[in-house]
């Protein structure tokens, strides 16, 4: 089952103008392959999206960081949307497509903003739009479950 909805506030949009900064305990880079492992402690930075992770792989072909993939358990997130609320979520793994600007979350994936929340199996944020689609095929329940609260604005 799927679902696709746009929540009305879009992360930050100078965050993917920012440099991508990466820490951990080890690392290992293959300029050739354009490749590079991180492990223990990670914690990836671009403006106010940051990413924890156990273990990081980077794809960066000709020195361009195309994909940065983490895993761990659980990995988390969080990012500041425009309106200053903070979207954040977790799973056992996460693909940061850094040019199509697009987080995918799969493995007992989890999003939160405010008091709303979605989980499912893998869930995909379009960070520029704030677009999102959930996916339960594969989780335990074969299902996303959705609760979402009234804004202040229409009570």
């Amino acid at each position: 089952m799927l679902l696709t909805f746009a929540i009305p506030a879009v992360a930050l949009e100078g965050d993917v103008e920012q440099p991508l900064t990466i820490e951990a305990d080890t690392a290992v880079f293959d300029r050739n392959k354009g490749t590079a492992t991180y492990d223990g402690n990670v914690i990836v930075k671009q403006g106010t999206l940051e990413i924890l992770a156990t273990h990081v792989d980077i794809l960066a072909p000709e020195n361009e960081i195309q994909q940065v993939i983490a895993t761990g358990s659980p990995v988390n997130f969080k990012q500041e949307m425009d309106n200053k609320k903070l979207a954040k979520g977790k799973s056992t793994k996460m693909e940061y497509f850094v040019s199509d600007k697009r987080l995918v979350l799969t493995g007992e994936s989890e999003l939160e903003q405010d008091q709303d929340k979605l989980t499912g199996n893998s869930i995909v944020y379009l960070i520029d739009s704030g677009e999102i689609v959930a996916d339960g095929k594969g989780g335990k329940s074969g299902r996303i479950t959705a609760t979402f609260f009234p804004s202040k604005a229409a009570e």
